[in-house]
């Protein structure tokens, strides 16, 4: 597990290889969840199921293209990132955290392509 950020602004990133896939969990803040769940596959070809209510997606969408990018595999991103009454200021740094999370991953993977 790979984790950005301290307290409420904690954000997680769990990977596991399925097969040849690679399914992403990013969770965080006061509540983990699941808001949202991405699924990118050849091509860029991106679908997105979002929980009423939620914002997730916005995150999920913008890390699953990131990562899509990077290794070439098909993958799931799973997001649930909550903090009641968020600010702006709060979401930036969720984001931010969330982006330094995906940011080490793909280190560790070197970048491998499928």
């Amino acid at each position: 597990m790979i984790s950005a950020g301290e307290g409420r602004y904690t954000v997680r990133l769990e990977s596991y290889t399925v097969g040849n896939d690679m399914l992403i969990i990013i969770t965080g803040g006061e509540e983990e969840h699941i808001g949202s769940a991405t699924l990118i596959e050849e091509k860029g070809h991106l679908q997105t199921m979002i929980k009423k209510g939620h914002k997730d997606h916005i995150v999920s969408e913008k890390m699953a293209t990131i990562i899509y990018d990077t290794i070439g595999k098909d993958l799931l991103v799973i997001c649930g990132i909550h903090i009641d009454d968020a600010s702006k200021e709060d979401i930036d740094i969720l984001v931010d955290n969330t982006q330094v999370c995906v940011n080490t991953f793909l280190k560790e993977t070197d970048g491998r392509r499928s």
